[in-house]
């Protein structure tokens, strides 16, 4: 199957090429900076390219195991990276990452949600549900479509609910030190952790049952007689293999119950970090 052969070959010529047209035909240019910055993008994408045609195969097989050997591969330049910034001062860390893009190193301007929490405001005659509006931003696919992937991860609702209202707990804790997680009560109760939140983990839930009750038999690409039957399976190829019931069982042992704690803490600093 040409679709899941490595290509070793390919990709080595390509980037041969590639090598050979920069170190021939480029005009040489005398900007330090610049040659570093292609150079240190050069190796990176030589590491990643190696990565994806030589790293064993994981776990993962959808859409195609090059993809995860590409994450992978990306994963250990980004931790090299992180390794190399650990050695230096926090100024010259900074300075380093300037060059990647200038505006860092600039006060980002912190929102504050929790200002003015009426629900419904009578000073502003033309739009007393201003406050609720103003409140429709970015965060609200984010939480949506969070929630909808972390219920398709974690494949249990009520770890999902938990870490839900957790998340808004920490809010609180924190709001003193991050501005823009001050918000209204009805802003983290309402529509966080119940809107955006519960209807995220809702769908994730509808989506876990399709996916188990979906009948996995997969056909060849060219076995397929139809046009349509063959743009199905390309979608289809983003789905899962097969699918496998898992139950937490959290109270089942000491060791499972820490394992569900584990997992509750990362889950809620991921967010933080976010």
């Amino acid at each position: 199957d040409p679709f899941r052969r490595a290509h070793t070959l390919t990709v080595l010529f390509l980037m041969t090429c590639a090598l050979i047209y920069v170190a021939i035909f480029e005009p040489i240019s005398n900007d330090t900076n610049y040659n570093i910055k292609r150079g240190i993008i050069a190796c990176a994408l030589t590491f990643i390219l190696v990565g994806v045609t030589q790293i064993p195969d994981g776990p993962f097989r959808r859409p195609h195991p090059a993809l995860w050997r590409f994450v992978f591969s990306v994963s250990v330049v980004y931790e090299m990276a992180l390794i190399f910034l650990l050695f230096q001062t926090p100024n010259d860390a900074r300075k380093l990452l300037k060059h990647i893009d200038t505006n860092l190193g600039k006060p980002l301007v912190e929102r504050d949600y929790g200002g003015n929490c009426k629900l419904y405001d009578p000073d502003v005659p033309d739009d007393p549900f201003h406050n609720i509006w103003d409140k429709f931003d970015l965060f609200i696919p984010s939480h949506f479509f969070g929630w909808w992937l972390k219920t398709i991860l974690i494949r249990d609702w009520w770890l999902c609910i938990v870490n839900s209202i957790m998340f808004e707990l920490l809010e609180y804790t924190l709001e003193h030190q991050l501005p823009n997680f001050s918000e209204c009560w009805w802003d983290h109760w309402i529509l966080d952790a119940l809107i955006c939140n519960g209807f995220g983990i809702y769908c994730g839930m509808k989506t876990l049952t399709y996916l188990s009750m979906k009948p996995y038999n997969w056909r060849g690409l060219w076995d397929i007689p139809t046009y349509r039957g063959k743009l199905k399976r390309i979608v289809a190829q983003f789905g899962p293999h097969g699918w496998i019931q898992f139950d937490w069982r959290p109270t089942s042992s000491l060791d499972r119950w820490i394992s569900v704690l584990l997992i509750a803490f990362v889950v809620c600093f991921q967010q933080i970090l976010y």
